[in-house]
Parts: structure tokens; sequence; C-alpha cells
């Protein structure tokens, strides 16, 4: 018994040194989000303050209204909501049926056509959205919300998301797919009924990169966006200014804080399946 625990002291010893590493490294990630919080409830005074103050001296909740006063933020964070859910919808049926024919029916040239469509992951937006800039006021598109659903969907998240499930779908055994044939089912409901329920935490993967790459956009909506009603997070969070104190830190923080739960709570939803999805291509059965 004695030595079992001295075992278990030793070995607790031994992972000081790991568990104060981790703790560091997690506070690098951790402190600009609760300086962040923290700066939501401060004034102005007490964010530029130095030495700086970890907590306010009053919790100045009015800081979350005058998110809403100072401009139409309900408005904007509905925006970028209805934006990142369209661009999920777009990118999950343009990625399944891709990762599905690439990985299972694999047509002549699959190989070359996969390479093509992976180009897109490299390409940067800043490359390409002049012409698709003209594109987009050819086509009316100018202070809508299409070609931030559209562009976006095609050229960047549609192919990383492409890419997911068809490792996803590689590492599944040929015997479902014959098994299907031999019943008569055709590609389209062996895709739906057997194989898209067996790859739910790539699924899962895919609307949480695509989720947070929409959400986080700010160029695209820049460029093509012109009313304030129709902006996005990323846009309205630069508005918030004095025009004669300049910036106002302190809403600024109080409605990043707010921008920020969207993407959390999708992230909580799927976190079980995210890890499972983004390592399913590494191992083939």
């Amino acid at each position: 018994m004695r030595t079992s625990n001295r075992r278990r002291r030793a070995v607790a010893v031994r992972r000081i040194p790991s568990y104060v590493l981790l703790t560091a490294i997690s506070l690098v990630f951790i402190g600009p989000i609760l300086w962040m919080v923290s700066g939501s409830f401060k004034s102005i005074n007490e964010i530029l303050k130095y030495p700086p103050l970890l907590l306010p001296e009053v919790f100045r909740w009015e800081n979350y209204a005058q998110v809403f006063t100072l401009q139409p933020f309900a408005r904007q964070f509905f925006n970028s909501v209805l934006v990142m859910v369209l661009i999920c919808l777009v990118t999950l049926i343009i990625a399944i049926p891709a990762g599905y024919a690439l990985a299972r029916v694999r047509p002549a040239g699959a190989a070359a056509i996969f390479v093509v469509l992976l180009c897109g992951i490299f390409i940067p937006p800043e490359a390409v959205i002049v012409p698709l800039f003209q594109t987009a006021a050819q086509l009316g598109w100018v202070d809508t919300f299409w070609p931030l659903v559209i562009f976006t969907s095609m050229l960047s998240t549609g192919p990383v998301a492409m890419f997911i499930m068809r490792q996803a779908f590689l590492t599944l055994p040929p015997e479902f797919e014959e098994a299907a044939t031999l019943d008569g089912a055709s590609r389209w409901r062996t895709m739906v009924q057997i194989f898209i329920p067996l790859v739910r935490p790539s699924i899962a993967s895919a609307i949480v990169f695509t989720a947070w790459f929409s959400w986080n956009q700010f160029l695209e909506p820049l460029v093509y966006l012109r009313s304030q009603e129709m902006l996005t997070v990323p846009v309205a969070l630069t508005l918030f200014e004095d025009a004669l104190a300049g910036p106002r830190w302190n809403v600024q923080m109080a409605a990043t804080t707010i921008s920020v739960l969207p993407v959390l709570i999708v992230f909580l939803i799927a976190q079980r399946h995210v890890v499972s999805g983004l390592t399913a291509g590494g191992l083939k059965s």
C-alpha cells in the first residue's frame, strides 16, 4: 500500500512541470479573451490606465446597451448569422456530393479534378476580389448577401469541406457499397442513407470550419456591402468610434464579446465530433 502511494506521489511530482507549462500556454490564449471581457465593463480611461487594471472599479453594463444604440448592431448580428447559415448550407450541398463522387465513384481524371478543386484553398481572397466585385456588380449583387454566400462557398469553404468529406468517405469499406448495390440502391440513395450517417463527425468538422470562416470574414463584406443595415459583425466592429474622442474601446470590446458567442455555441455543440472528423482521413479501413 505504501509503495503504491509513493509511486502515485512520484508520478504526480513528475507531472508538475507539464502542468505548469500547460497552464502558461493556456494563459497565452485565454489572457486576451479575459482582457476583452474585462474591458467590456470598463471606461475608456480604465482601459488605457497604466498599470492596467484586471477588473473594473465599477462594472459598466451600459457599454453593452450602447452596442445596440450607437448603430443597428442587432440587425448586423442577424446579418452575420444569416450569412453563416447560408454559407454552411451551400458548402455542404457542394462538398458532400463532390467528396462522395471523388472518393467512391472516381470518374475519369478524378485526381486531376481533385487537384484543381483544391486550388481554391491556395488562392488568397485578395488576389481575386477585384474580378469578383466586377462580376457581382454586373449581376446586381452589390450590397446584397449573394456574393458573400456564393463566392465564399465556391472558392473558400467549399474546397476545404470537400477535402474533409472526400477523406472521410475514403475510410469507409467497399462492402457497404456492394451490399447497397445488391439491394438495388442507386448511387444517390447509397450516399444519403448509408454513407452520410457514417461520416457525421466529418460533417460536423466541416460545419465548424465553415461557420468560423464565414463569421470572421472582413474583406468581402467591406467590398460588397454598402449600407450600414447590411453590414456584418466584423465590419460593424470597426465603426464604434466617437468623432472627437476616437475609438470607443469599451463598447467595441462589448460588441466583440457578443460576437464570439455564435461560433462558440456551434463549436460546443459539435466539439465531440470535431477531432474524430478531422482525423477521419488519417487511417483507412
